[in-house]
């Protein structure tokens, strides 16, 4: 445990990322429970897009300015301020539901205050887990979040489904609510250490926006990565939108099916976060970035045809585990790259593209899924995704690679 993860032996990260176990499986029961309730309510796939549109609306549009937030203050503040926020709005949405008042506005208000939560919250963990563990150590535990993120995958939608079918839909978002206790008492107790930032000469948010955007666009393996992420994002992770129309419309089933082929997406992005924690002093692997969207366009596509919900939750193991290798690689890489300086900015342009651009795609996927089912929502992202990465294998085969040959075969300690 000590040579393969060697993050866990740092006493504040190990903390951390105990308490994030809690949280995080009662953060995924709520990503199970919104968007069905939000279909319970509607009936509409394109107003259930609408929800995953707006609670990353802030993303979309406020991201730079938060990443220029984040470096400029001390990031366990700012999470613990965060995790207090998330919690509330969890409390909301149960309140709502217990007392029968809950509405498609009401959703939507609620959708709009996590995404507003969620616009600080993701750059600054991202940047104060490099303070807890240092540059050394960062691509292991940067590695271990997304292992332990993609464990609360399994685990969550699969106790969201029970809770659902036992008690009723309300229990997610209160269990949800009670998660984040252990979090904020660590968070409380977390140093408040920080390493230095620009300051002097980034005198207002807007200029040190500019900064972080200029450093991105001039630094050509950031700038190519997070092209790609931003691509993945739109066509490569609508399993929100899709998902309970598949189980509902194409198979004729209810919340154990959907927390099901949830956790089994879980299993595979477990998996693939666990081996690349454990191979993380390698370094990140840069044909990971190519062959992970060349692999979930043709699952995309396997999945519009597949008749059985078996060879569905066979196929949806595999998506998971090329996803979060991908996003994890990703992220792996940009954090080990980016100047500490920067690392709020750059960790908030990855948000950007990742969860910013997820409006975009799950308006494509509501839209797509009204006018041809789940099967046309699938097949046409899975395309797009194979059109592209196919596009970038041709390039990457001519002298033009998409990253400089020492950033591929760069090797860390």
């Amino acid at each position: 445990m000590g040579i393969r993860f060697p993050a866990l032996g740092i006493p504040a990260f190990r903390a951390f990322w105990l308490s994030q176990t809690i949280s995080l499986t009662g953060t995924w029961m709520q990503n199970l429970a919104l968007p069905w309730l939000a279909y319970t309510l509607t009936g509409s796939p394109f107003l259930l897009g609408l929800v995953g549109a707006v609670q990353f609306l802030p993303t979309l549009m406020l991201s730079l300015f938060a990443g220029a937030v984040v470096d400029r203050q001390v990031k366990v503040r700012v999470v613990l301020v965060s995790q207090l926020v998330l919690m509330l709005g969890s409390t909301l949405l149960a309140l709502l539901v217990f007392s029968h008042l809950a509405s498609y506005p009401l959703l939507l208000c609620v959708a709009l205050l996590l995404g507003l939560a969620n616009l600080v919250d993701f750059p600054a963990r991202q940047a104060m887990v490099g303070e807890l563990v240092g540059t050394e150590h960062l691509m292991n535990a940067v590695a271990l979040n997304s292992s332990l993120f993609n464990a609360a995958r399994i685990v969550g939608p699969a106790l969201a489904g029970f809770v659902m079918g036992a008690w009723g839909i309300g229990w997610c978002f209160t269990l949800n609510a009670l998660s984040f206790l252990p979090s904020i008492v660590v968070l409380l107790r977390l140093p408040k250490a920080r390493i230095a930032v620009e300051t002097l000469d980034t005198p207002n948010l807007w200029q040190a926006s500019k900064d972080g955007v200029r450093y991105i666009l001039t630094h050509k393996p950031l700038r190519n990565i997070l092209l790609a992420v931003g691509l993945m994002g739109v066509f490569g992770f609508n399993f929100s939108v899709l998902l309970p129309v598949l189980v509902k419309q194409q198979l004729g089933l209810g919340e154990a099916a959907y927390g099901l082929l949830m956790s089994s997406m879980g299993v595979g992005s477990f998996a693939a976060a666990f081996i690349i924690a454990a191979r993380s002093s390698r370094g990140p692997r840069t044909s990971i970035l190519v062959l992970a969207p060349l692999a979930t366009g043709l699952l995309f596509l396997a999945l519009a045809v597949a008749p059985w919900f078996a060879a569905i939750a066979c196929l949806m193991v595999l998506v998971g585990f090329s996803n979060v290798a991908f996003f994890t690689t990703a992220n792996s890489f940009l954090q080990v790259h980016a100047d500490p300086l920067y690392r709020g900015r750059v960790t908030a342009f990855y948000s950007l593209l990742f969860g910013g651009m997820t409006p975009v795609g799950s308006l494509l996927a509501g839209t797509l899924v009204e006018a041809g089912g789940p099967q046309l929502g699938f097949a046409v992202t899975g395309s797009v995704l194979l059109l592209t990465a196919l596009t970038i294998v041709g390039i990457r085969l001519t002298k033009y690679p998409l990253l400089p040959k020492m950033a591929r075969k760069r090797r860390f300690p």
